[in-house]
């Protein structure tokens, strides 16, 4: 079997177990977004939705539609962008920090049972190897996206 097939087969199984025994508190979509409000470094100022849409590959009424919830929710504050009237801000509350903590805490869970057999050497590979993906995988995005907007 092909890498990418067992990459889709991999996540495919993922998306499965997360969403199969998804947590009530936050949906698929409210979690990639608190966790990118809450990622490290990100916490430092507020993000305009647009750029948050932008990020997430999402059109912007979308997004807007998702922060919507999430600020009915008490999940996310939203305020006036003071250098543009037309666009929001947006910054997780201490609710929104604490829900995307418990659903990271129950993904690492599900994700810690299912390699509870493997050895640390494989689990460190594994992890360093994701990464690494990962960052190629976002920069080929990046390059892409941009390659996009300029022609």
């Amino acid at each position: 079997m092909q890498l990418s097939d067992q990459l889709t087969r991999a996540l495919a199984s993922i998306a499965r177990v997360v969403n199969d025994f998804q947590g009530e508190e936050l949906s698929r979509s409210d979690y990639l977004v608190l966790a990118r409000l809450t990622a490290p470094g990100a916490e430092a100022e507020p993000v305009r939705s647009r750029d948050l849409a932008r990020a997430e590959g999402l059109d912007p009424s979308t997004m807007s539609r998702r922060l919507g919830s999430l600020v009915e929710r008490g999940l996310i504050a939203r305020e006036p962008d003071p250098a543009d009237g037309r666009a929001f801000l947006v910054t997780p509350t201490e609710a929104g920090r604490a829900a995307v903590e418990r659903e990271r805490a129950r993904r690492v869970a599900l994700v810690t049972d299912a390699l509870d057999g493997w050895d640390e050497a494989d689990r460190l590979a594994l992890a360093r190897l994701l990464s690494q993906l990962t960052d190629s995988l976002e920069a080929r995005w990046a390059a892409e996206r941009s390659r996009r907007t300029t022609a």
